[in-house]
């Protein structure tokens, strides 16, 4: 029941590591304007994303399999405290329980469409704040792991039934855990586009 969306993953990270191939570290470094992400920072950010999420789902298998308390994860603002549009985050722990609800209405296809496209300008949670600076050979070897390291949470278990397993955040919602399994390569899809803009900038280093 999970195979289908690990392939989705698999074949995202596949274009991630593809855009990320044969860019020197000056390249990989390189900032088309203040305040903008380079390719190794994004890079970095979802390797920080990927692994938390990762661990989130080692947790819920282990409260699966251990039939002691349901298997369901809540966080809010102060675990995870991504932002959308420009609200500031500091009035986040004030909108938890408006976004909650207005989460009840939003379809999981309206969801995914806004965390795949840069519809809706996002602020990035602090756990997943990148490294400038990062060798990006290594940026690629983890990447390909990382992908490696979820896959193999998922093969271990093949027969749980992983849309009992859940996972609340204000902002992203109530999904099981193969929705949030989506979520995480929706998000890497955003971020491919933000590569590509800073591959295309006219100020991008050309290899000497």
């Amino acid at each position: 029941m999970y195979k289908q969306d690990l392939e989705m993953l698999r074949l995202t990270r596949a274009e991630t590591v593809r855009l990320g191939c044969g860019i020197t570290q000056a390249q990989s470094e390189f900032t088309p304007a203040r305040g903008k992400w380079s390719v190794g920072e994004v890079l970095d950010h979802l390797l920080l994303a990927e692994g938390y999420y990762r661990r989130m789902f080692a947790q819920l298998i282990e409260l699966k399999k251990s039939g002691v308390a349901r298997p369901v994860i809540q966080h809010g603002f102060d675990e995870v405290n991504t932002s959308i549009a420009y609200i500031p985050k500091s009035l986040l722990p004030m909108l938890e329980l408006p976004f909650t609800v207005f989460n009840m209405f939003v379809p999981t296809p309206v969801r995914e469409v806004m965390t795949q496209f840069r519809i809706v300008p996002a602020q990035m949670p602090d756990m997943a704040k990148p490294r400038a600076g990062r060798l990006v050979a290594e940026l690629r070897e983890e990447l390909a792991a990382s992908y490696e390291q979820t896959a193999a949470l998922f093969h271990a278990n093949p027969r749980l039934n992983y849309r009992d397993m859940r996972y609340r955040h204000p902002l992203l919602g109530d999904n099981h855990m193969l929705q949030v399994l989506r979520i995480v390569s929706l998000h890497e899809r955003r971020h491919q586009s933000q590569i590509q803009d800073v591959l295309r900038a006219r100020q991008f280093p050309k290899v000497a």
